[in-house]
């Protein structure tokens, strides 16, 4: 039973470290697969795939090199080098990340329930740090809150869509969407590989700590599994959808508020548990990152990111994460092609 339960807390930390508000929002998935026509459904089986793959390869390696890190992890697969630059560029990547989070957090607060800005952000940080000091523990709780959340609010919006508009379900219908991009096969790739290449700073220290890798890897089957059907909701309705991408920033929330005022507060409320999430694993991976790197205690670490994450939530750091995000998706997928060779040579 203690098995059945570690199983379904690893899937769920595995979904809530790859969902966020991006995610969430639509246009993620829009940009990468619903962009594609009906075959962008092939690309997310695919993904699922490759999340268990790769999940898989990455846990064994943890487990018979005994990495405790997310550096620690990409030092060891990857020539000196490459390896000293993507940990640079990772590092800069989750901080920047958890500073966007931040301030979308104080965004969204401000927005919709009319509280200042900062008073989001300290919300956001009081809120996560409550999780983060309870290290290991607290990454379970917060993900086995949220994700239950996501699933139940993605499924009512999706069969409510279903159940107004039954048309659009047929599989006629959807070859009728059109295709506006045709390297499909990139496309899922890049994503996997930016995906995987982010949760590491998660995985590698729970393979660690637990020591249950064949646990681990039922974990990610389950959770890759439950992504794909989530992937699928989304991508169906931004499919089905094809203006709301340019007509509302939230293209989700969007298609919410044309249904009714429930779908659209589960979907503000499941915007603002993913964002906080993904915080969670952001400050998480980060902190095990500076214990293992400097021998800054986790706790410690902790407040060292959020102190250091903070000022630039309050002036934004959209740049950077613009300068950031297309060599960071390069880098994954040659990543992905150094632990994939590593893997081989050392099986």
């Amino acid at each position: 039973m203690k098995n059945i339960v570690l199983i379904m807390q690893i899937a769920m930390i595995f979904i809530g470290s790859i969902v966020g508000a991006g995610v969430c929002s639509g246009r993620e998935l829009n940009q990468f697969f619903a962009t594609y026509g009906i075959g962008g459904f092939a690309g997310l089986i695919l993904c699922g795939l490759l999340y268990i793959v790769f999940g898989k390869l990455i846990i064994l390696i943890t487990d018979k090199f005994k990495v405790n890190s997310y550096n620690e992890f990409v030092d060891l697969v990857c020539p000196k080098p490459v390896a000293k630059f993507t940990n640079i560029v990772l590092t800069l990547f989750l901080l920047s990340s958890t500073s966007i989070i931040l301030a979308g957090s104080g965004s969204i607060m401000h927005q919709y329930f009319h509280v200042p800005k900062w008073l989001g952000v300290i919300i956001m940080i009081g809120c996560s740090s409550i999780f983060l000091l309870r290290n290991t523990e607290g990454l379970f709780e917060v993900n086995s809150l949220v994700v239950p959340t996501l699933i139940v609010v993605m499924t009512a919006i999706f069969f409510a869509y279903i159940k107004d508009n039954p048309m659009t379900s047929t599989y006629s219908y959807l070859q009728l969407m059109p295709r506006q991009k045709t390297n499909l096969l990139v496309s899922t790739l890049v994503y996997v590989s930016f995906n995987i290449l982010t949760i590491i700073g998660v995985i590698v220290p729970l393979t660690n700590e637990l020591k249950k890798p064949k646990q681990i890897i039922k974990g990610i089957i389950l959770g890759s599994i439950v992504l794909t059907v989530i992937g699928i909701y989304i991508t169906f309705l931004m499919l089905v959808n094809p203006f709301h991408p340019q007509l509302y920033e939230v293209p989700l929330l969007g298609l919410a508020m044309e249904m009714n005022k429930i779908l659209q507060l589960g979907m503000l409320g499941i915007m603002w548990l993913e964002m906080f999430s993904s915080q969670v694993s952001n400050v998480y991976s980060l902190s095990y990152f500076l214990k293992n790197k400097y021998k800054v205690p986790y706790n410690k670490g902790i407040f060292l990111v959020v102190l250091i994450a903070t000022p630039f939530s309050m002036i934004g750091f959209a740049k950077l994460v613009e300068f950031l995000y297309p060599m960071y998706g390069v880098l994954s997928l040659v990543f992905l092609f150094y632990c994939t060779l590593f893997f081989i040579k050392n099986k």
